[in-house]
């Protein structure tokens, strides 16, 4: 007889899935802190202390936190991250996503407190493809970047400024500075169009690796657990690249945390950089909507929507 409810406590399963998740992680982590604009080690550095309190958090075994990149898009291009980076540096640029990070969090309180949850299970059924369609195009257009060309996106994007797109994006830019998907979408269409421009190296590396993280499972040991073609596919590249001297963007060094930093749980220390609370109340975050609290509502409202 099917039994309902909660699965019993299995601290050896626990361990193992929790290990692999967090093995699977590593790869989204670092992806997901260049989509969003940070350097790479980023992900790797800030991912444990927010997923550990999450766990602690939760009441429910069936949810699980982890990365996501549509989240990573969509900061980048509310803040204009590039351009952001560019003129005030990346430790500025690391307060103003806090702060509207804060901003969509205070969002998602009130959305749920509202109940939009159930006006959201209303939605049609076409208008949720469409939205995973879209989802899909920005992840695939902020990958191939970082995957085909050897030194990522800041090549792509200097090899589109010197060719017949130039003009567009200079339009664009000018004209219409939030229509940063239009730009994306040009930057997709000279990367694939272009594969004279791919990397000798990063590109098949790319290509093998994809391949082998979407097809990899069936020709696994069927006792190999969910992820173990994610963390070979990582684990494999990561030796090539330091053995073989691998020319194009690596996640580099972490690093080295103020020892005196952290938190302190008991006799447990958590190696973690916290921000002042004064520099995110500072953070121009305003003027990244035109300077209008109304627009960074509505822009933080459907972020967390």
């Amino acid at each position: 007889m099917a039994t309902t409810g909660p699965p019993k406590f299995n601290p050896v399963r626990d361990i193992i899935a929790g290990t692999i998740m967090a093995a699977t992680s590593v790869p989204q982590l670092v992806a997901y802190a260049q989509g969003v604009g940070y350097a790479s080690w980023r992900g790797l550095a800030t991912a444990g202390p927010p997923l550990f309190a999450w766990g602690l958090a939760t009441g429910s075994p069936y949810m699980s936190c982890g990365v996501t990149s549509i989240t990573a898009l969509m900061a980048k291009a509310d803040l204009d991250g590039e351009s952001y980076v560019a003129e005030h540096g990346e430790e500025a640029y690391v307060n103003l996503v806090a702060a509207y990070s804060l901003w969509v969090g205070a969002c998602s309180a009130i959305l749920g407190l509202v109940g939009f949850g159930k006006l959201a299970g209303m939605v049609p059924t076409n208008v949720r493809k469409g939205f995973k369609w879209g989802c899909s195009i920005g992840v695939v257009a902020s990958a191939l970047p970082n995957g085909l060309f050897t030194k990522g996106s800041g090549e792509l994007k200097a090899k589109v400024a010197e060719s017949v797109f130039a003009g567009f994006v200079t339009f664009m830019k000018t004209n219409a500075p939030a229509a940063t998907g239009a730009i994306s979408v040009t930057n997709l269409f000279y990367a694939i169009t272009h594969p004279g421009d791919w990397g000798m190296i990063a590109a098949p590396l790319f290509v093998v690796c994809t391949a082998f993280v979407m097809k990899g499972s069936k020709y696994l040991p069927k006792s190999f657990p969910p992820g173990t073609e994610v963390i070979i596919a990582t684990a494999l590249a990561t030796i090539m690249s330091m053995k073989f001297d691998y020319p194009g963007n690596v996640v580099g060094e972490i690093p080295q945390l103020d020892p005196d930093a952290g938190l302190n749980l008991g006799p447990i220390k958590i190696p973690i950089s916290l921000l002042n609370p004064k520099d995110l109340m500072e953070a121009p975050l305003v003027e990244r909507f035109g300077g209008s609290y109304v627009t960074l509502i509505i822009s933080a409202s459907l972020f967390a929507a």
